[in-house]
């Protein structure tokens, strides 16, 4: 997966998505020689020295499968229809 992180000073840098669970993720990009780490503290995702960080984008590859991330990655996200009162 491929994803958009911006950071406070409003850098936005593209990163690729190698692994993540609710509370870390593991991402690369092209100008870091090594992967890092991003964890998740409270409602906010940091990374391995504790820069605040925010997932701007999360953008899929073509054929995969990903219905179960988001819920996974973003345990309180609401989709539209789902526990809704208006259905």
């Amino acid at each position: 997966m491929r994803m958009t992180i911006r950071y406070r000073n409003g850098m936005r840098v593209e990163a690729a998505l190698l692994a993540a669970s609710r509370e870390t993720m593991r991402v690369t990009m092209e100008a870091q020689r090594d992967a890092i780490e991003l964890h998740k503290v409270d409602s906010g995702w940091y990374t391995d020295t504790g820069e605040e960080i925010e997932i701007e984008a999360l953008l899929p590859l073509a054929d995969t499968d990903v219905s179960q991330f988001c819920r996974e990655v973003y345990p309180r996200t609401s989709t539209a229809g789902h526990g809704s009162m208006f259905i």
